[in-house]
């Protein structure tokens, strides 16, 4: 028992100091001995639980999904008209509590080693899935409402989240500080333009006329 209580404690310790050191020395400079450096520890007690850098990794990534999990959890929306929920939804999503929840340092580094670990980028799908699976609750809630006028809450799903991720990774090298407020409600802006222009049209979300 005392075994397990230390593990439970000290493994997710190991990993956000994975994720800080990641953040400092990037993922190919953050060997486990500067992560156990970083916490004061020996080396082997890392071994000890991951035995290996791919495991730690794995874990990192398991890490950033509950975060998001966590994250989407906060999502409340019961007493809320439909029209305030979607304002709630784009406001949330384009919060820098959401998108800056995992520093962009460490999804780049997490990405590119999905490209050569498939264990990895199955755990990435497994994030975007998640996220997809709450967009379109969401979205199907609020088309039949008639608060939104896609006819496909996936498609719907997939652009929003095209934009999110876009938007991110862009204003990181672009957007100032000052400026980013009014960048986040030009993207509020512009999903809600994408899911409510064509309302009373006939048009789905492909652009094409249903009439």
């Amino acid at each position: 028992m005392k075994r397990r209580l230390n593990a439970d404690i000290q493994k997710p310790k190991i990993v956000k100091h994975f994720y800080k050191t990641i953040l400092a020395e990037g993922f190919e400079g953050a060997s486990i001995a500067k992560v156990a450096k970083r916490m004061e520890i020996h080396p082997s007690l890392i071994l000890y639980y991951f035995n290996n850098k791919e495991n730690l990794t794995l874990a990192l990534v398991d890490f950033v999904i509950d975060e998001y999990g966590r994250l989407l959890k906060t999502f409340r929306s019961k007493d809320l008209t439909p029209e305030d929920r979607l304002t709630q939804l784009l406001e949330s999503i384009w919060n820098r509590d959401f998108y800056e929840r995992i520093k962009i340092a460490g999804s780049f580094a997490v990405l590119a080693v999905s490209f050569r670990n498939p264990v990895i980028h199955e755990k990435i799908r497994e994030l975007y899935r998640m996220f997809k699976t709450f967009l379109v609750r969401e979205f199907t809630f609020l088309m039949d409402h008639q608060v939104i006028s896609i006819n496909e809450p996936a498609h719907a799903a997939e652009v929003i989240m095209t934009m999110i991720e876009g938007s991110r990774h862009f204003r990181m090298f672009i957007i100032d500080d000052d400026q980013m407020n009014r960048y986040n409600q030009d993207m509020i802006g512009a999903a809600r333009h994408f899911l409510t222009a064509m309302a009373g049209a006939g048009v789905s979300a492909h652009g094409r006329n249903e009439r």
